[in-house]
């Protein structure tokens, strides 16, 4: 009988990823606050990727042509999901459909799998259907459009199934997953990470940490080292005490958990495993700290700098209440039909309002890849020596700044400018993109020396009188190199770790 019921469990799961996910499969892109700016970067990243820029850092079509570090900074990871997704055919946006439909369905196959191990089949059913249901996923997925933030579950989920499952090296993978998903997301997650690890007793989880760690120091590295650089500090993105939830958002919160977690307290349920008490505790954190009875710690600039939105706490919410309501359904698993219909009542009501409440614009491929904002709010990660951004591209990549002569382009895209320049006198020449550590140019072949003290940041130095070549080149910088080898290092460690595994089980 087992087989039959596992069977009725994954029916139920695929029909609730349908129902969620079924705006995805609509022709053209939904309104939300980021998800089209996500296409947006997404079709940058990709143009600096195919220029020879690898690991992408710098957007040179972003900020007006000017370019934009933003991918030195901002969670990486569904870029270069999508780039490969985009390179074997399929568009910008449905690039951006994919990683949000592999992240649900992934998340929910982990969550599935993890509380597979302690329920019956029935009991993880219902809980899985809980995240798929869970209001603030579908706030994420189809309100705020955050790719990152949806493709953070994936990871976050397989970590929590290889530490129940004590698979030590699928925990690296998850950390490093996690870390290019979404900065502020990692932050809580790797904290979730380290609870349950130390509330179930796991041991030998630190060498798989920082291996999965190491693997990700290409991109958090340079990102923690050259924040420096950036306005980030200094720059204000959202004031977290209007994101709290009040009594019109706190549906977000959901109602299955809420619902879960008195049925256990008020039933007849005293004895719980680990992992429902660690789920039922940081639940509950979750709803406080995003509420305005905790809004003393959103007080703090680093904290308010860091998570920006308090309501973002909500995703330790949405991972422990699975937990929440299979626990409640493994207890009364005797009232199959009763607890089935009561979750489904709760779940499907406000997701049918949310998916009914959406609007879709279709727009062609070029809206996207001709887009030149910096797809960030407040261009928080423009360099501080940017005093004046511009509001139009330059018509010239090259121009002559102080002097005369003529301008012969070799080789011109996002990465790499390559020129022959004629002056028949000592000229001051300007490079109309933004600079930033990794623009190197030569000048016939010896480095030239690069000035950028003006309003707008951009590249100046100095050319003779005579025939020259100029190239200027984005590359990488010695600290993000070193970072670079420990990703590589990493990554050969973890497939040693992998291999004495397989061999010595």
């Amino acid at each position: 009988m087992k087989r039959p019921k596992v069977l009725i469990s994954l029916v139920m799961i695929v029909f609730a990823l349908g129902f969620v996910l079924w705006p995805l499969m609509r022709p053209g892109f939904y309104v939300s606050d980021d998800g089209e700016w996500m296409v947006i970067r997404l079709s940058a990243f990709y143009q600096s990727l195919a220029d020879g820029q690898f690991p992408v850092r710098f957007l040179g079509r972003l900020n007006n042509s000017y370019g934009y570090p933003v991918a030195n900074f901002l969670y990486p990871g569904f870029l270069y999901i999508g780039s490969l997704v985009h390179f074997l055919g399929l568009s910008f946006v449905t690039s951006v459909k994919f990683v949000f439909t592999v992240s649900v369905v992934g998340a929910s196959f982990w969550i599935y799998s993890s509380l597979r191990r302690t329920f019956s089949s029935f009991a993880a059913g219902l809980g899985t259907l809980t995240f798929i249901g869970s209001p603030y996923l579908l706030y994420d997925l189809y309100t705020r459009g955050s790719v990152g933030e949806v493709l953070a579950f994936l990871p976050a989920s397989v970590g929590i199934y290889s530490i129940t499952a004590d698979k030590r090296w699928l925990f690296t993978l998850a950390v490093a997953g996690l870390i290019v998903s979404h900065n502020t997301l990692a932050l809580l997650f790797l904290a979730l990470f380290v609870v349950c690890i130390l509330a179930v007793g796991r041991k030998g989880f630190l060498w798989p940490f920082l291996l999965g760690t190491g693997m990700a120091a290409f991109f958090w590295i340079p990102a923690l080292i050259e924040t420096r650089f950036v306005r980030f500090g200094n720059v204000t993105v959202s004031n977290p005490l209007e994101y709290m939830l009040r009594v019109e958002t706190m549906w977000m919160v959901g109602v299955a958990g809420v619902v879960a977690c008195l049925s256990l307290f008020f039933g007849k349920v005293r004895k719980f495993e680990k992992m429902t008490w660690i789920a039922i505790v940081l639940y509950i954190m979750s709803i406080l700290l995003a509420t305005p009875i905790s809004g003393f710690i959103w007080s703090v600039r680093p904290v308010a700098a860091l998570f920006q939105f308090p309501y973002r706490i909500l995703s330790i919410g949405t991972l422990m209440a699975p937990w929440i309501v299979a626990a409640a359904a493994e207890k009364f698993i005797r009232k199959k039909v009763l607890v089935s219909s009561i979750l489904f009542f709760i779940l499907a009501v406000p997701a049918w309002y949310q998916l009914q409440n959406m609007s879709f614009v279709k727009r062609e491929e070029g809206f996207y890849t001709t887009n030149e904002a910096t797809t960030t709010v407040a261009n928080e990660y423009m360099p501080k020596w940017v005093s004046v951004i511009p509001v139009s591209r330059a018509s010239e990549r090259l121009i002559f700044e102080k002097g005369r002569g003529t301008i012969v382009y070799e080789y011109l895209n996002t990465q790499r400018v390559v020129a022959h320049i004629d002056a028949p006198e000592e000229s001051l020449m300007r490079l109309q993109t933004v600079y930033y550590p990794g623009w190197g140019i030569t000048l016939d072949d010896n480095p030239a020396r690069v000035t950028y003290a003006n309003p707008n940041g951009f590249m100046e130095f100095a050319v003779p009188a005579g025939k020259h070549t100029i190239v200027a080149e984005f590359r990488e910088t010695i600290p993000r190199f070193i970072a670079d080898i420990v990703s590589v290092g990493s990554f050969i460690a973890w497939l040693i770790f992998v291999m004495k595994a397989i061999k010595y089980p």
